[in-house]
């Protein structure tokens, strides 16, 4: 049984901010599919990182032809440790600690893929940054993920070849 996941399907939009600098060709032609979200402390998840799924998301159960991505919410902050004269140290996480890092909290949604061994969606293999385009959550998603802003930046590019997750 394929599951229903029409309610999970976030519009996509060019960023307002990186509009006038990008080309024609990098305008959205079809919405994401969201299908869990993970809450990250200091920095991003590494690949492979399980996702907390929606209700049916399933990835057994999901036959999708749209790009599936996770909601990842970042805590920025850095760890400072304290070493003290007797060996035992102490470690505390501090914000906005150095200038010119990401500071707060950002959202954003990364590519996801199945993981077979333990049938979860998990954070895809590869390093991705933002390409320039939002996707406005359904209700849906926010009711799952309270706090999450009305848009996001998706993280779908691979810096290294250009591709976009598909």
């Amino acid at each position: 049984m394929v599951a229903d996941l029409g309610r999970y399907l976030a519009r996509v939009r060019v960023d307002p901010d990186y509009a006038p600098y990008l080309p024609d060709h990098a305008l959205p032609d079809r919405p994401v599919l969201i299908v869990g979200q993970h809450a990250a402390c200091a920095t991003s998840p590494r690949p492979g990182t399980p996702v907390a799924m929606f209700p049916g998301a399933d990835p057994t159960e999901t036959a999708s032809s749209h790009p599936v991505m996770a909601l990842v919410r970042v805590e920025h902050a850095t760890a400072v440790i304290t070493v003290a004269h007797d060996g035992s140290s102490r470690t505390r996480w501090e914000d906005a600690l150095f200038p010119g890092l990401p500071t707060g909290i950002t959202w954003r949604l990364c590519p996801a893929e199945p993981d077979t061994a333990s049938g979860r969606w998990v954070t895809a293999r590869g390093r991705w940054a933002a390409g320039g385009r939002q996707a406005l959550l359904p209700r849906s998603v926010a009711a799952q993920v309270p706090g999450a802003p009305r848009a996001v930046a998706i993280h779908d590019h691979d810096p290294h070849t250009g591709r976009r997750w598909s």
